[in-house]
């Protein structure tokens, strides 16, 4: 029994005539007949009463046509599903994020350009530690990873990454700080400042990038407290816990009692980065890692020129 013997059937059940049934399928009156026999031979039963000139269903018959149409229906959209996947028209992706990249406000925009482009594939956003994306990248977990440089010393073999953005760093001071007023801060001024940084390994991700810039300023930074939200972060700087680095997109996040100051003389930046798998087998995910590189080097490419301009 295959799901040709049940386009035959119901082919037939719905001409109760064989030769008509025969010439809708293309095929010869006596295969059809031979098919339609072996068929019931097979359920053991009869699905059609044949008489001179009249077929008519039997009540066995009746019942399996609607389950016969059913399952052909469900075996149609089996093929056009498996189709579209392979066309990267349907599946899911899921994506590894830290929380600052949904304020890069490209990376939003890419996702539902791609979403509305292809409604198929279903996108899901998990926000995780660095780490932890390296590592459900590399168990098959997830499919993509944001994440900010710098990366750890070894990644797995068989995984590659790729700049997305980047982002020019500035202090974060609460309202009542003196330096809150002022239009740009020098870093070496918040050397007696406690600081909050990200729960980041070390050698990781912006708590790395934070702990640098301040060396590179000629001090090191006192960390009162460490944690792993951006929100959490923001709001206790706003209650005076201490000061931080964030990146200049961060400034959407509005508080009342927080000031976001640029560094004076410094052009810190930080990285956002796409890490990918060497050999990606979904076709889904090949087209948004290729929406996402073309996004990044068209972003590159004006601040390219937007630098060059500044400097005439």
């Amino acid at each position: 029994m295959d799901f040709r013997q049940f386009r035959y059937f119901v082919t037939t059940a719905e001409e109760l005539h064989f030769a008509r049934a025969a010439e809708r399928l293309g095929i010869t009156q006596p295969s059809l007949s031979q098919q339609i026999k072996f068929l019931e031979t097979s359920m053991g039963l009869r699905l059609f009463n044949r008489a001179k000139r009249r077929v008519e269903l039997t009540k066995a018959g009746a019942a399996f046509l609607l389950e016969a149409r059913a399952s052909l229906q469900l075996a149609d959209r089996a093929v056009r599903v498996a189709q579209d996947t392979a066309r990267g028209e349907a599946g899911r992706i899921d994506i590894g994020i830290v929380g600052s990249v949904m304020f890069d406000l490209n990376f939003p925009r890419l996702l539902k350009a791609y979403n509305s482009a292809r409604e198929g594939v279903q996108l899901a956003l998990h926000e995780m530690p660095i780490l932890a994306q390296l590592e459900a990248m590399h168990t098959g977990h997830i499919d993509l990873a944001i994440v900010r440089e710098p990366l750890p010393q070894s990644i797995p073999d068989d995984l590659d990454y790729f700049t997305l953005s980047s982002q020019r760093l500035v202090a974060v001071l609460p309202l009542g700080h003196p330096l809150s007023g002022a239009s740009a801060v020098a870093l070496k001024d918040l050397a007696r400042d406690p600081f909050l940084a990200f729960q980041d390994p070390e050698g990781v991700g912006m708590g790395h990038v934070l702990l640098t810039t301040c060396r590179d300023a000629g001090f090191e930074p006192q960390i009162k407290q460490r944690v792993a939200e951006i929100s959490t972060l923001i709001s206790l700087v706003a209650v005076g816990f201490g000061v931080s680095l964030v990146v200049d997109i961060l400034s959407h996040l509005q508080l009342p009692s927080v000031r976001y100051v640029p560094l004076a003389g410094l052009d810190a930046r930080s990285q956002l980065l796409v890490v990918h798998r060497r050999f990606e087998r979904s076709a889904a995910v090949r087209i948004l890692l290729e929406d996402i590189r073309a996004a990044s080097q068209t972003v590159t490419k004006r601040r390219g020129k937007e630098n060059r301009n500044a400097t005439r």
